[in-house]
């Protein structure tokens, strides 16, 4: 496969979200440049230290996730979901031939989008005014609105097995299940702004503001005693029962009932944020760091020079 070398994608860009599909192979999404006005995008995949990259412009990407069988799903604020296929195309203009746009137009009238996840066989996107849409074949299907106390709330991140039985959180302090008809609300043992959801081996792990882990499931929840209460976690990923966390300046992890910070070497030139669980491990994206946990062990696949975040 002909590409071009980390420094050269990442060059200019700073990296949104990022995911593995299958081992050896990266998919990221990033903004390039900072032009609020006219947004300027890069989305890659990157298999033998090469990327092959596709152009996006228009509206700022914010969310990408991909299936094991081949396609990637790249989210943009205003409802533009980017289909194409990682794992056919050898050549960047195959990789480019392979997009299919679906465009949601009542995006721009209800507010922009934040998150896209595949659950199951199901592919979903949520925003800024709790809406969450599932991409049909042809088009985007408007499922119920999370509306909590009568009031809207922001979807950060989605977490579950399909369309029928995944869990919301939310930057306004709540979770939410739905069960393919109705939300309902989980009575959480603390309200703090929640960024980011995973599956668990039993249950889900979430984490937000101020130190903030919770760990359960149905109507059992627990909140971790928090490390440091100044820390905001923006990432949350698990791989062979062990739960990691992201904050801006490190990872830390779940021993017990413990958080412990994860030794990570020059740490102080990293940047840290986005958390996914993958098959061989968990894996790092923010900025220009992609890195790699497995086995307890924290590995730097490549750090350029930080750049300014859009």
């Amino acid at each position: 496969m002909s590409g071009i070398a980390d420094a050269e994608f990442l060059q200019g860009a700073f990296i949104q979200e990022g995911v593995s599909p299958t081992p050896g192979v990266l998919i990221a999404a990033c903004t390039a440049g900072n032009d609020y006005d006219d947004p300027k995008n890069r989305v890659g995949v990157r298999r033998q230290d090469s990327w092959l990259d596709f152009d996006l412009s228009g509206e700022a990407v914010l969310s990408v996730d991909a299936t094991d069988d081949g396609w990637a799903y790249v989210l943009g604020e205003n409802g533009t979901v980017v289909r194409f296929n990682w794992k056919v195309p050898k050549t960047k203009d195959k990789l480019k031939a392979s997009r299919t746009l679906f465009p949601n137009e009542p995006v721009y009238d209800i507010g922009p989008l934040r998150r896209i996840r595949v659950l199951g066989t199901d592919i979903l996107c949520a925003g800024s005014v709790g809406q969450v849409y599932c991409l049909q074949n042809k088009g985007f299907e408007a499922l119920p609105r999370l509306v909590i106390a009568g009031e809207d709330v922001t979807i950060e991140d989605m977490a579950g097995k399909s369309r029928n039985d995944f869990i919301a959180v939310t930057s306004d302090g709540y979770a939410a299940h739905f069960n393919g008809t109705v939300w309902k609300t989980l009575k959480l043992p603390i309200q703090e702004s929640l960024s980011s959801i995973c599956t668990l081996e039993q249950g889900y792990g979430m984490c937000g503001n101020n130190g903030t882990i919770i760990i359960g499931s149905g109507t059992r929840w627990h909140a971790m005693p928090p490390l440091d209460t100044e820390r905001s976690y923006w990432g949350i990923a698990t791989h062979q029962g062990r739960i990691y966390v992201a904050h801006l300046a490190g990872i830390d992890k779940v021993s017990g009932q413990e958080v412990i910070p994860l030794e990570i070497k020059k740490s102080k030139s990293l940047q840290f944020t986005v958390l996914r669980s993958a098959s061989d491990g968990v894996w790092s994206f923010a900025d220009h760091t992609i890195g790699w946990i497995h086995d307890d062990r924290w590995h730097t696949v490549f750090s350029g020079p930080p750049t300014s975040e859009p």
